[in-house]
């Protein structure tokens, strides 16, 4: 049985609160935020770092305006495929749709799996805003060549900011040159300090008990991107933005599509190298998530939709308005 009364319409939340959905890849995160959306009058904030560029949908699992179900979705399309979106943006401007919010009375739905991103808005990060730095960048690209090492660069972050490499896989190039140029420009990692943001946030993940339940749901959404026309979406990318375009480098699937697009992978072997990365985000994305104690995990092969949604609004009632 659902809880009563709604949130919605029993006077003011506590203030500053927030309710996160996080969780790895292909969890249903966004169902679950819409569901508890409507059910608090109330819209969604998306801490996720590839639905940030326009035109990249179907890879990136983009809601679309059904499945948004009417909710107002912030931080989606607020970038261009050529352009370089910093965390520190989007701690500045996530934050930003928060405090609108908070001023209307309602509580901010926050879903995502970046956990970064999740820090840096909800916890204790500051993230310095360091402009970019083209020459570094070049060295760094130029130094990782020389090395017999594929994985040279992310062991040089390691050694610097372990916590910031272990969200990173080691072929992600364009982030970890990210992180070591703001260790440049400032001489620490990031983040290089924090402060408590005092919000009552109620943090629930989603998950499966069974990890090859997880991949299994992993592979079957490829398999329904590539039937939507992800290959057309990244052939009509490139030819707009070029291959070099910021975002085909560093959203999941794109990279290895572009190869294909120019000739230089296999469709096959590029979707099964897919596979494998979006395998081993999903398993950084759990040791992310792992590390907040604060996180109410639901198993979403342990429980019914009913009892997941049941389970998340009881405990929003009780901490939230209780």
């Amino acid at each position: 049985m659902t809880p009563k009364p709604n949130p919605a319409s029993s006077g003011k939340p506590a203030a500053k609160s927030v309710i996160a959905i996080v969780g790895p890849t292909a969890t249903g995160k966004t169902a679950m935020a819409v569901e508890v959306a409507q059910w608090l009058n109330t819209e969604i904030v998306s801490a996720d770092s590839q639905v940030l560029y326009r035109e990249l949908t179907i890879g990136t699992a983009k809601p679309t305006e059904e499945e948004k179900q009417g909710i107002p979705h912030h931080m989606i399309d607020v970038a261009a495929p050529d352009e370089s979106f910093s965390a520190a943006a989007y701690q500045a401007q996530a934050s930003a749709h928060l405090e609108t919010l908070w001023k209307a009375d309602k509580v901010p739905v926050v879903a995502g799996g970046t956990g970064f991103y999740l820090k840096a808005l909800l916890q204790a990060d500051f993230i310095p805003d360091v402009p970019p730095n083209d020459a570094f960048r070049a060295a760094m690209a130029d130094w990782a060549e020389q090395q017999t090492d594929p994985e040279a660069l992310h062991q040089l972050l390691r050694e610097k900011d372990p916590e910031r490499a272990a969200a990173l896989h080691p072929n992600d190039r364009v982030r970890i040159i990210r992180a070591l140029e703001i260790i440049e420009a400032t001489g620490q990692p990031v983040p290089k300090r924090s402060e408590n943001k005092g919000l009552n946030v109620q943090w629930f993940g989603l998950t499966y008990m069974d990890r090859d339940l997880l991949r299994q749901r992993i592979d079957q959404r490829i398999d329904a991107m590539m039937a939507q026309g992800w290959l057309e979406e990244v052939e009509g990318l490139v030819q707009r933005y070029g291959p070099q375009a910021h975002a085909l480098g560093v959203a999941h699937g794109y990279p290895e599509l572009v190869q294909v697009v120019l000739g230089q992978r296999s469709l096959e072997d590029a979707l099964e190298q897919i596979r494998i990365n979006i395998h081993q985000y999903a398993r950084r994305q759990m040791t992310w998530f792992r590390r907040n104690p604060q996180v109410q995990w639901l198993f979403c092969d342990q429980m019914t939709g009913e009892q997941l949604r049941n389970f998340v609004k009881t405990r929003i009632t009780e901490s939230v308005c209780g």
